[in-house]
């Protein structure tokens, strides 16, 4: 009788046993089953060809890493990105892995639903990125839109070969003064010469530096009003015109064909526009066609209501929410931006990384370029406040460019065309206010 029992028990403890190890084996089959699955993911960025070319290396990596996963790259420029993407997006073709910018986060989340939310996938570490910065540029209604590739400050990026030329001193506080006189010394000397180069853009940024400095507060005001009085934009209008007046900006006659991208204009590369006003993360695709590029900050008044320096993401990566791989789409984004060896291959081209395992790398090896290092920390100290989504819509860009287009092939004098936009914004905000409040 013992002995059956000892029997009955064996034979129970031996079928538990095999339970287990088929059970383990169907577990780990499915595992090994997973992780070949063929998954082919599409990622679309902007960007210069250092940043391409950096990219298309990380790509490389991570299918080596990740064999059963293929990436198809589709990038280019910047110009026309955002309409091709929305149409995509409405269109539901657009792709898995998506670079957008932060200024376009409200007016994407207006037309319709289109990102995951990372916060909720467990592929995704966001331990190394600033809780604060996060919730400052990359959430809307609630939802992680995106994680940031970088911090990115507002500077001057200029030519250290064209300040020795003029004897302009690199180690030099810019005042908005300085750059009239210097900018007109500059051209006096030699008329093929402009200290800036500058498109209606750039001059777009100029303005609301300007205005900011001078009142504070916001661009736009949450309630869709101006955040900004006449007698201070025809102020700001002034100064711009002056800057055209003295030669301080090639003719936008002669420079249109590279409005939205001065970095291609063959004056600059050629050394003969020494300042241009632009972003800590394109610096290193500008300075591979330029060795002799370097980078300052931008004009502060004195006692300035706001040093109006922007800080914010270099761009975001986000993750369709249509994607039929969401999930190795967030983790193929967590290696891209948290992953040791990707780092040192993408280094500094979308600036200096947010991610703090990512910038810890760069540290440790020395592949932080000294100059983004410097400035963006510079740029922390003064930064003011981010804007609101308002004051970064793009059809008030539009606008606002679109005048200042008209100022510089003096169609309109600064009086005129600070009370245009002020008569175009008015209409533009009641239009946008009434689509937000549907």
């Amino acid at each position: 009788m013992i002995k059956s029992k000892r029997l009955i028990a064996l034979l129970v403890l031996v079928v538990f046993t095999m339970s287990l190890f088929f059970a383990f084996s169907i577990k780990g089959s499915e595992k090994a089953k997973a992780a070949s699955k063929k998954v082919t993911l599409r990622f679309m960025w902007w960007g210069g060809e250092a940043r391409h070319k950096a990219t298309l290396a990380a790509i490389q990596a991570y299918m080596k890493k990740y064999p059963n996963v293929r990436i198809n790259a589709e990038y280019g420029g910047i110009e026309g990105y955002m309409q091709k993407l929305i149409t995509q997006l409405v269109g539901r073709t657009a792709p898995d892995i998506i670079q957008i910018d932060v200024t376009w986060i409200g007016e994407l989340s207006a037309q319709g639903d289109f990102f995951a939310d990372l916060k909720t996938f467990k592929e995704v570490n966001l331990k190394p990125f600033e809780e604060k910065f996060l919730k400052d540029w990359c959430y809307s209604n609630g939802k992680l839109i995106g994680l940031p590739t970088g911090v990115n400050a507002s500077a001057i990026h200029y030519n250290k070969d064209f300040f020795k030329k003029f004897g302009i001193p690199e180690n030099k506080t810019w005042t908005w003064e300085d750059i009239l006189t210097i900018a007109e010394k500059v051209h006096k000397k030699d008329k093929n010469y402009y200290l800036l180069n500058f498109d209606a853009t750039v001059c777009y940024y100029l303005l609301k530096t300007y205005v900011l400095q001078k009142k504070g507060g916001k661009w736009i005001n949450d309630d869709y009003t101006m955040g900004f009085d006449r007698k201070t934009l025809i102020e700001a209008f002034t100064y711009i015109d002056k800057l055209f007046k003295v030669g301080a900006i090639q003719p936008f006659s002669e420079s249109a064909p590279f409005q939205g991208k001065p970095e291609q204009n063959p004056k600059w590369l050629k050394g003969e526009l020494g300042m241009l006003w632009n972003w800590t993360s394109t610096f290193a695709a500008n300075k591979a066609n330029i060795p002799s590029l370097s980078m300052t900050m931008i004009p502060i008044m004195k006692n300035a209501k706001s040093t109006a320096v922007t800080v914010r993401p270099s761009q975001l990566l986000a993750v369709n929410k249509l994607s039929k791989n969401p999930k190795e789409a967030a983790k193929f984004i967590n290696w891209f931006l948290n992953d040791k060896q990707a780092a040192l291959i993408l280094k500094d081209v979308r600036g200096v990384p947010a991610s703090s395992t990512a910038r810890e790398a760069l540290e440790k090896e020395k592949a932080l370029d000294p100059v983004i290092t410097q400035i963006t920390s510079e740029a922390l100290k003064r930064a003011a406040p981010p804007e609101n989504a308002l004051s970064q819509n793009q059809e008030l860009e539009k606008i606002a460019t679109d005048v200042i287009q008209q100022l510089a092939y003096k169609q309109l004098t600064p009086t005129q065309a600070a009370d245009k936009l002020m008569a175009l914004y008015k209409q533009k905000l009641a239009e946008i206010k009434r689509l937000q409040s549907r």
